[in-house]
Order: structure tokens, then sequence, then C-alpha cells
């Protein structure tokens, strides 16, 4: 089982690595033209850097499965073993992201007040949410929301990979709706308002609780899903 996890985990590493370094090479490249430019001029910029990750981590869990799952079990890797070790590898991810988000921010708002630029502001997620946050609550929103999206993201992948894009199709359907219907959006809606009124140690354990009940899911899907994922 170690000798399958550290291949796993490499194998997904490599993977990982490669997107993260074009992701945030684009990112940061995108916040310093921005002040750059703005810093000529009179205009308004507001930057939410928490938003393109969330959407890149839902887009790399996603097609994670497909280009992974049939690659590690050709290897020789059993389900177990991948659905495990993609549980770990995804949490660290998200450690990994918000960490360097937490980074390139404190960076970017110090060379902005240096400057003085009063037109450019940069913002967390976090900052929507709670009432002046700290670095440290910067740091935990963004590595659990992305836990969580990845979580989602890759029960997606693994659903489209066992029963193909009409599978994948009826499920966002089926989510959509469940959004619009008031007896399942209104629980959704006081969840999210808990986040600046409740306990921060539970509405975050929560979302990690039930995004490692996400990945196990996934095992409905994997564990007798062929190499060769549906089209």
């Amino acid at each position: 089982m170690k000798g399958q996890f550290a291949a796993i985990s490499y194998s997904l590493y490599v993977e990982l690595k490669y997107l993260m370094i074009r992701f945030w090479t684009i990112l940061l490249a995108f916040v310093v033209v921005d002040i750059l430019v703005f810093s000529q001029v009179n205009e308004h910029l507001l930057l939410v850097t928490s938003m393109p990750q969330y959407i890149f981590s839902g887009i790399v869990s996603f097609i994670i499965i497909r280009k992974s799952f049939s690659f590690c079990l050709k290897l020789g890797a059993t389900r177990k073993a991948y659905l495990l070790t993609m549980t770990c590898v995804f949490a660290l991810f998200a450690i990994v992201m918000s960490l360097i988000n937490v980074v390139i921010m404190s960076i970017s708002i110090k060379v902005i007040n240096s400057l003085n630029l009063m037109n450019v502001q940069l913002y967390y997620a976090s900052d929507f949410i709670f009432h002046d946050p700290t670095i440290a609550i910067h740091f935990l929103t963004d590595a659990v929301f992305i836990f969580f999206i990845t979580a989602a993201a890759c029960l997606l992948g693994s659903i489209v990979y066992k029963f193909g894009q009409t599978g994948g199709m009826i499920t966002g359907a089926v989510l959509i709706l469940l959004f619009t219907i008031p007896v399942t959006k209104e629980p959704v809606i006081h969840f999210i308002k808990s986040f600046s009124n409740g306990s921060l140690l539970l509405t975050f354990g929560t979302m990690v609780i039930v995004s490692f009940l996400l990945f196990l899911i996934n095992w409905l899907f994997l564990k007798k899903a062929s190499p060769v994922h549906q089209a």
C-alpha cells in the first residue's frame, strides 16, 4: 500500500505542479500588470484573488479523475489506494493553494500601500464573510473552501467518468434543481449566513467533514469503474 501511495502521490504531484505553476504565473502577472496600469490612472480597481483559485481548483479536480484514474489503474494501483491518496493530495493541495495566495496577497498589499495607490483594492473571500478577519482566517477560509470545492468537483468527475457526459449533465441538472427548490435552497442559504454569525470551528469543521464524505462517496462510482472512462 505504501508503494502505491507513493506512486499515485507522485503522479498527482507532477500533474498538479505543472497546472499550479501555470495558474499562479498567469494570476500573478495579471495582478502586477493591473497594479502598474492603475497606478497611472484614476480608475478604481477591485480584485478578489480567492475567486480564481476556487474556479481553478474545481476545474483541476474535475479533470484529474479522467487523466489520472485510468493511468494509475493500468500501473497496478488499487481503487482504494487511489481514493485515499487522492483525498490526502487534495487536502494538501488546498493548504498549499491557500498559503500561496496569502503570501502573494500580503506582498501585493504592501506594494500597494507603499505606492499609496488608494484606487487599487485587493480582497480575500473572507473579507466579505467576516468582520475584520485576520491572516489566519484568510488562510483557513480559502483552504476549507478549496478542499470542499475539490471534493465536490472530484465527485462530479467520478460520475462523468463512470456514466459519461450524459450522467454528468443529469447530475448537474439535478443539482441546479435542488438549489432552486425552497426546501433545499433555504438550508444552504442559512448555512452560508452562519459563517459570520455562528461558531467558526463548527462551520469550518462541518465543511471539512462534508468534504471527506464527498471523497468517500467517490468510492461508489470508482470501485467498479473501467480503466477506460466513458465518452
